[in-house]
């Protein structure tokens, strides 16, 4: 079996409920698509769904090539560094409506709360198991189309304003602009005063949540807000695709005004790093993230919410979020930058008179075609790669992309140089 060089990749395709219909089929080019809900096409090793791997002499799953020769196919620093393992899950994602609030632990906390499920016996199939694996999952996401979500607590005096300005909410925290004026500018009391206005939103009884909650929806539907910018529209949206039964309301909802409301234009991202509260809630992007399948979710969701837990992973930091740009890297190539030391993502622009070299790398880069076809070649092997299609290149070879439309758009997932 060849375990060097570039090769074709043939992704999973995830049809999680609050998918899409249109954008995952259209980028495969499928003519008769499912009728399922396309969420998620994974591109990588994880056991949820690897991806196959299409050698000159058959095709092979992923894992099972990285398995083969970690060394060549990884590089030797990279198989030492992750355990002989691919360290990222490379997506591309289509919400079509809202997903969880949610966060995600440290590799310390994982690590803890793993074996403390595991030493009393919780089964990894139990819908109340927090803990997958002994992972993190720190994510970056680069929107393909205008893209909305929730990233973070928005700044304390913006919390005092909202709770001022709708007045179902005051009774949340009364007196929470008093207490906010007398911590001034003290970092600490601001993030225990948080910490206490949102632990009381998730842990007060569903009567109470219902009796803020219900002339809160009732009093918006009347008004049927259309405006995506302002969190009235979401909060209805949430009211509809995620109700409880006998009639109650999702606490989740306080959320999405505690919460940074952020709009990303195609070409923009964001870092969820751990114990960062967010949620997606529309729209298309392409997403990289560590293999794990960690996740303590705060509501909109059918699935277990673990109060407790979620408040010991969670960060109580408020602020604006970063918008990540990009930085031109020359070669046609905008990287967008992030701490993690698993990942990567950048965008290539192709052109016909542009051609991208992929020069020394530290590890393995999985390539997607979203706009165009392009041709890569690498040691003779040539590879021609249409809209949807994806390649593998391991680390011990350099390639070159070349543009057989007018223009093309690549994504690009890697290892970042060692730090």
């Amino acid at each position: 079996m060849k375990t060097t060089g570039i090769f074709k990749l043939k992704g999973v395709v995830q049809h999680y409920e609050w998918g899409g219909f249109d954008f995952i089929p259209s980028l495969l080019r499928q003519q008769h698509p499912s009728s399922l809900p396309c969420a998620e096409l994974w591109l990588g090793v994880h056991g949820g769904g690897a991806s196959i791997a299409v050698l000159p002499d058959g095709s092979v799953p992923l894992p099972d090539l990285v398995s083969a020769a970690p060394g060549q196919v990884l590089g030797a620093t990279v198989a030492a560094r992750f355990q002989n393992l691919l360290p990222f899950l490379f997506k591309v994602l289509d919400a079509r409506k809202m997903l969880s609030i949610q966060a995600h632990p440290t590799i310390p906390q994982a690590q803890a709360g793993f074996e403390a499920e595991e030493s009393a016996g919780v089964s990894l199939k139990a819908p109340t198991r927090n803990y997958k694996d002994r992972n993190h999952k720190p994510e970056v996401h680069v929107a393909l189309t205008d893209f909305w979500m929730l990233h973070g607590f928005r700044p304390l005096e913006e919390i005092a304003e909202c709770l001022r300005n709708v007045e179902e909410l005051q009774p949340l925290m009364p007196d929470f602009a008093e207490r906010l004026q007398f911590a001034g500018n003290d970092a600490a009391a601001r993030s225990a005063l948080l910490r206490e206005l949102y632990g009381w939103a998730m842990a007060m009884p569903q009567a109470e949540v219902d009796s803020l909650l219900n002339p809160l929806i009732s009093r918006l539907v009347m008004n049927s807000p259309t405006n995506k910018e302002l969190p009235d529209f979401w909060a209805v949206r949430a009211a509809r695709e995620f109700p409880l039964p006998d009639g109650h309301r999702d606490r989740g909802i306080f959320s999405i005004y505690l919460l940074n409301l952020v709009r990303l234009q195609p070409g923009e991202a964001t870092y969820q790093s751990a114990g960062t509260l967010h949620a997606y809630l529309e729209g298309v992007n392409v997403e990289l993230m560590a293999n794990s399948d960690n996740v303590l979710r705060g509501g909109l969701t059918p699935k277990n919410v673990d109060v407790a837990e979620l408040m010991r992973v969670l960060r109580f930091d408020e602020g604006k979020v970063d918008i990540i740009h990009g930085i031109d890297a020359g070669n046609g190539e905008t990287v967008y930058p992030t701490p993690a030391v698993e990942f990567e993502i950048s965008r290539i622009q192709c052109s016909k008179d542009k051609e991208y070299h992929s020069g020394t790398r530290t590890g393995p880069d999985i390539l997607i075609v979203l706009e165009g076809e392009v041709t890569a070649t690498a040691d003779g092997d040539k590879l021609q790669i249409n809209k949807g299609e994806s390649f593998f290149a391991t680390q011990d070879c350099s390639y070159e992309i070349t543009c057989q439309s007018e223009s093309a758009v690549v994504f690009k997932a890697s290892v970042p140089s060692v730090r």
